[in-house]
C-alpha cells in the first residue's frame, strides 16, 4: 500500500468562501490549527504520513504508543515540501481535513507522486462547482429531498422547512411564524455562523451580525428553533464514483450558542428513557436508509471523494413524542465523529467515554491533563483502554487548545 498524506486545516470552510489559493486564517484560528495538528493521526495508517506545523515530541507519541496506537509519522511542512525524497516518493491519496482553493496550492508539489485512483478522483483539483458541496444551501436540498419523498416517518415537518433569506424582512417574516428561530451562514462549521433569534427579538446587535453574513455571503437560512433532545451524526464516505458507504453513528455534544464542544465514544447516551431508546430503535434506521438513498442521488456521491458527516437533531414536540430534523448540515470534509468513530475501537468491551475538544487560555490545556492524569490513571488491557484519562493532541506548556478522552468501565467502578 502507498502511504497517504494527512493535513489538519479545520478553517477549510472559511477558505473555500474566501477562495483564494492564498487563504490564510486569523492567528487565533492558525494556533488552534496547530495545537491539534496532530488529530489525523488517529486515523492515519502506520506507513503514512501528517503533515505538522511545529515538531512534534517523542514525549506524545510514547503516550498514544503505551495506549495502543499505531501511530503515522508526523512531518513538518517546511521539512515535507523541502525534500526532494519526500516529494517524489510515491503515495497513495492526499487527505487534507476539507479541500479549498488554498489546500490545493499548498499540496500542489505533492501531486505529481499520488497515485492514479487519487488524480482520477473528483478531489484531485478543486473545481468551482466543490464550493456548494460545502453550503448549507445543498444540504437544504437534501433535507427537502428527505421530506418530500419520505413522508411516512417521523421526521421534521415540511412546514418547518427551513428558508433562504436575502434581506432582513423575509427574517423578520419568519420569526412571525416560527417565533425563536436559528439563522445560519450558508459556509461555515461547527456551530459557528449560527445566530438565533428569540421572539420579538430584533435588535441592533442581532442585526449587525446578519447584516454581516448577508454581506459577506449574500444569503443567509433561517429555520425554527426546536426542543432539541439528542445530537446525532450519521457518517458517510463517498468513494466519488456514485458509491457511498456507510461509517457508523456518534452522539455528540454542543455548548448553549450550538458550538461544538465533543462526543461519546459510544453510539448512544447511557441514560436515555426507554421512550426515546424505542423510538430511536424504530426509526433511526429507517432515516438513516432513506438518507443514504438520497446522497447517492446526489453530487456528493459523485463530486466528492473522502468523509462525509450528516448531523441530525432528535427533539421533542407535541404530547410527549418525538422527531428527527434528519439533515441539520452535510460536513463535506473529515469530522470529530470520524475520530471519536476511531477512537471508539481503542476502548476495550464494556468500557464508555466521552471525547473533548478544549480551548483555554495558554498552558491551561497541559495543567489540566496533568490534574486529570493523577485522577484517572489509565488502565489498559490487551492494547486496549479499559479506564482513564489520555490527552490525544500534545500537551505542549504553551498549548491553548487540545483533545481528550476519559474512559469508564462498570466492572471497574472504586
Amino acid at each position: 500500500m502507498k502511504p497517504n498524506v494527512y493535513y489538519f486545516n479545520p478553517t477549510c470552510e472559511l477558505a473555500v468562501v474566501n477562495g483564494s489559493p492564498s487563504f490564510t486564517a486569523s492567528a487565533q484560528l492558525r494556533r488552534f490549527e496547530n495545537d491539534l495538528c496532530t488529530l489525523p493521526g488517529i486515523l492515519a495508517q502506520p506507513d503514512d504520513f501528517v503533515l505538522t506545523d511545529c515538531l512534534i515530541a517523542q514525549k506524545f507519541t510514547d503516550r498514544l504508543d503505551g495506549a495502543g496506537f499505531r501511530l503515522p509519522s508526523f512531518l513538518t511542512k517546511d521539512s515535507a515540501f523541502k525534500d526532494p525524497a519526500f516529494l517524489t516518493l510515491e503515495k497513495g491519496f492526499l487527505f487534507p481535513w476539507g479541500w479549498s482553493p488554498a489546500v490545493h496550492k499548498m499540496f500542489a508539489p505533492l501531486k505529481s507522486a499520488c497515485s492514479p485512483e487519487f488524480l482520477a478522483s473528483p478531489v484531485a483539483e478543486w473545481n468551482k462547482m466543490h464550493r456548494e458541496l460545502y453550503s448549507r444551501n445543498t444540504s437544504l436540498a437534501i433535507l427537502q429531498s428527505i421530506l418530500e419523498s419520505n413522508k411516512s416517518i417521523n421526521v421534521l415537518d415540511l412546514n418547518d422547512l427551513p428558508e433562504i433569506c436575502t434581506d432582513h424582512e423575509q427574517i423578520i417574516n419568519l420569526q412571525s411564524k416560527w417565533r425563536k428561530i436559528v439563522v445560519k451562514a450558508p459556509w461555515s462549521s461547527s456551530g459557528r455562523g449560527l445566530h438565533i433569534l428569540r421572539p420579538h427579538e430584533y435588535n441592533q446587535t442581532n442585526k449587525q451580525v446578519i447584516s454581516g453574513f448577508l454581506k459577506q455571503q449574500g444569503y443567509i437560512i433561517a429555520g425554527p428553533w426546536h426542543d432539541k433532545i439528542l445530537d446525532l451524526s450519521f457518517q458517510f464516505f463517498s468513494r466519488g464514483n456514485g458509491e457511498l458507504d456507510y461509517r457508523g453513528l456518534t452522539s455528540f455534544s454542543t455548548d448553549i450558542s450550538g458550538h461544538y464542544t465533543g462526543n461519546l465514544l459510544q453510539e448512544l447516551p447511557s441514560d436515555l428513557s426507554t421512550g426515546l431508546k424505542v423510538f430511536l430503535y424504530e426509526n433511526l434506521p429507517e432515516v438513516r436508509s432513506a438518507l443514504h438513498k438520497t446522497l447517492l442521488a446526489s453530487t456528493y456521491s459523485t463530486d466528492y471523494y473522502g468523509w462525509l458527516g450528516v448531523d441530525l437533531l432528535v427533539f421533542g414536540c407535541e404530547k410527549g413524542k418525538f422527531k428527527i430534523h434528519p439533515c441539520l448540515e452535510i460536513n463535506c470534509r473529515f469530522t470529530m465523529g470520524a475520530i471519536a468513530l476511531s477512537l471508539r475501537d481503542h476502548l476495550a468491551p464494556e468500557s464508555t467515554g466521552i471525547f473533548r475538544i478544549m480551548q483555554a487560555e495558554k498552558g491551561n490545556f497541559s495543567q489540566f491533563c496533568g490534574q486529570m492524569t493523577k485522577k484517572e490513571p489509565l488502565i489498559i488491557e490487551a492494547g486496549k483502554i479499559v479506564k482513564g484519562f489520555l490527552a490525544v493532541t500534545p500537551t505542549l506548556p504553551d498549548c491553548s487548545s487540545g483533545a481528550w478522552i476519559s474512559v469508564k468501565n462498570e466492572r471497574m467502578k472504586e
